[in-house]
């Protein structure tokens, strides 16, 4: 599963949950679903904190438990991978552009096996953001993946030219016979409390020839 990716973009705070969800169409017709959920924030430096959650079956009523906290700071050019079953965090160096990159423009894939369209939807707003929409149609050709007939990948986005980032993905892909969605919920345009951004106290650092 493609999720959101939240660039270290400055002066573009906010907190938000990201919701997650890949139905696949069993043989039979039917469906089954899973689904997590995480709260990402961003202050005003860049700063990024995300929860990362393991997966669930849908209609499980038990909060999803946390895999990862990770925190990445542009500014120190650093990122912490926390682990709360370990108690432990793993530093790396980080360079990110704070900014997502220009889209991939209508025309053939790279690896020659099939051509994508791009189609504009236009504005609307998302969670009260300005969103700019967009349809990417993905035609792979016969034998890209074994497959006997072309088939195509359908991507619509929702992009929010202000923060920098989807508010809302949702992918059909007949590789995995799947439906993604993945949308932001609960945007809140505020400076985050700082204690998001600090890694847990107690938790031993290990990485880049570094251990405490």
């Amino acid at each position: 599963m493609s999720s959101i990716f939240i660039f270290p973009t400055p002066n573009a705070a906010f907190t938000a949950t990201v919701r997650s969800e890949w139905t696949r169409i069993l043989p039979d017709g039917s469906k089954a679903s899973i689904f997590n959920h995480r709260f990402v924030a961003r202050d005003s430096s860049g700063r990024v904190f995300q929860e990362r959650r393991y997966l669930t079956p849908q209609g499980d009523k038990q909060e999803t438990e946390i895999s990862v906290l990770q925190y990445d700071d542009p500014n120190r050019h650093e990122r912490y991978q926390c682990y709360p079953q370990r108690q432990m965090c793993e530093r790396s160096r980080l360079y990110l552009p704070t900014a997502s990159p220009a889209p991939m423009p209508s025309g053939p894939l790279p690896n020659g096996n099939g051509t994508m369209v791009r189609e504009d939807l236009g504005h609307k707003a998302v969670q009260g953001v300005d969103a700019v929409g967009s349809r990417e149609i993905t035609t792979l050709k016969v034998g890209a993946f074994g497959n006997e007939k072309v088939q195509p990948v359908v991507r619509e986005l929702w992009f929010s030219p202000h923060l920098q980032m989807n508010l809302v993905t949702e992918r059909f892909d007949p590789r995995a016979s799947a439906v993604q969605n993945i949308y932001v919920t609960d945007l809140k345009r505020d400076e985050p409390d700082p204690k998001w951004f600090q890694i847990p106290s107690g938790y031993r650092v290990v990485g880049d020839g570094l251990e405490r």
